[in-house]
C-alpha cells in the first residue's frame, strides 16, 4: 500500500497533514510508510494525500475517521488479496 504527502515548497500546513497521516497508521498499528513528495509547482498550495494513487478530496485529509476509514479498507482490501 502506498501513501504520499504530497507538497509545494513554501507549504506550511504538510507537517499538520503528515502528523495527521502518521498518527492514524499508528493507531492502527499499520506497517505503513509515508512518502514525501515535493512538487515544484504554485508556491503554498494545501498538500495532497494520496493512498494508491488515489487522492483525497482537499477536505478529506482535515477529517480523521475519513482518513481512517479509507486507510483501514484498503489495508483490509491489501490483506484480503494476499491471504487468497
Amino acid at each position: 500500500m502506498r501513501v504520499e504527502l504530497v507538497y509545494t515548497p513554501g507549504c506550511t500546513s504538510y507537517r499538520k497533514a503528515l502528523h495527521l497521516l502518521e498518527t492514524v497508521i499508528a493507531e492502527e498499528r499499520l506497517p505503513i510508510y509515508v512518502e514525501l513528495q515535493v512538487h515544484e509547482g504554485s508556491e503554498g498550495q494545501t498538500p495532497c494525500i494520496k493512498v494508491d494513487g488515489e487522492k483525497l478530496s482537499d477536505s478529506a485529509h482535515q477529517c480523521v475517521e475519513e482518513l481512517r476509514g479509507l486507510i483501514s479498507r484498503r489495508w483490509n482490501e491489501l490483506t484480503a488479496m494476499l491471504s487468497h
